[in-house]
């Protein structure tokens, strides 16, 4: 795989900051552009980039400008995927309290939250209430007649071991909400052409799939029921057999495992390119200057954890 395709997005977002360093009020914009960069890609290198480039670079300060846009261009990817697929779809333009994407199909609205991830963070998989809010997506279907129920989209590689009350959530039939990760996406697009696509939206038929939820203290976890109902279903309505679907998620699952090794060999050369730098600037330096920097950066480590506590008293209790 092309390196490019690990960092296609966030080659994108830095790019639009080299032009403009403020971009606070341009996001939508930006990503409306980017929605029509995409369509120069065939399906097979757009899949590539919906599983592989849709990751949080773990450098992106939390809520930064940068994280925001990367965070749209992803809801982007969703959209285009959408359309790719025959749907009606849109980015929501209002942020607050509202769906990232709608898919219409048919005359059937689903309510999109488009999820990203970074690698680096310290769980495996995010925290439930990061993932889903049932009552959002009440929410969010409230403001529809047509809408019938909620879809999020998430990497992969973010997700429970055995069980979570996020399988739960997801099987609750008062409020269909499929869970679906990006290679399950790309699965989807892959085979369109071997399908009726409008029959997608028998995946929110959980009167059916999940006549009762899954509750979290399944014996043996709620993880593998989900997706043994899901997986069922994506077969029965894309007309592959088990083996080709199970084929063509493990050549996602290399493109994946492919993606997240280039990061890797990215993020060592960061470390060892500043582990030069440092050298090389500590060797101009002086025996009195490393000493005082030494004596600057001892006394900043052994006093921060004071310092940050001090501020907040003298800030919120005087």
């Amino acid at each position: 795989m092309n390196m490019v395709d690990a960092f296609y997005l966030m080659n994108y977002v830095d790019d639009q900051f080299k032009v403009n360093a403020q971009l606070t009020e341009e996001h939508e914009r930006i990503a409306n552009e980017f929605l029509k960069d995409i369509k120069k890609f065939d399906d097979k290198t757009f899949n590539k980039l919906l599983v592989s480039a849709t990751f949080i670079p773990d450098f992106y300060e939390p809520d930064s400008s940068r994280e925001t846009l990367f965070s749209k261009l992803v809801e982007a990817m969703v959209t285009e995927w959408a359309i790719r697929m025959g749907y009606e779809a849109a980015m929501q333009k209002e942020k607050a309290s509202y769906e990232d994407v709608r898919i219409a199909i048919k005359d059937k609205l689903i309510v999109v939250d488009a999820k990203t991830f970074r690698l680096g963070r310290s769980q495996a998989a995010p925290n439930v209430k990061d993932f889903l809010k049932l009552e959002d997506i009440r929410k969010w279907c409230s403001r529809y007649k047509n809408a019938i129920g909620g879809l999020v989209t998430y990497p992969c590689l973010h997700e429970w071991k055995n069980k979570s009350d996020a399988y739960t959530y997801c099987s609750t039939k008062d409020m269909p909400t499929v869970m679906l990760s990006y290679k399950h996406l790309a699965f989807l697009l892959d085979n369109k052409e071997n399908f009726n696509t409008e029959k997608l939206i028998e995946l929110w038929d959980y009167e059916n799939i999940f006549p009762e939820k899954l509750p979290k203290n399944l014996k043996g976890g709620n993880k593998k029921p989900y997706w043994d109902a899901i997986n069922k279903k994506l077969i029965e309505i894309t007309n592959v057999g088990d083996k080709e679907y199970v084929k063509c998620l493990n050549r996602y699952d290399k493109i994946i495992n492919q993606a997240v090794k280039e990061i890797i060999n990215f993020l060592e050369t960061i470390i060892i390119n500043k582990k030069e730098e440092v050298a090389r600037e500590i060797r101009k330096l002086s025996d009195k200057q490393i000493r005082e920097a030494y004596e600057e950066y001892k006394i900043s480590q052994e006093t921060e954890e004071y310092q940050r506590i001090l501020e907040n008293v003298k800030a919120f209790r005087l």
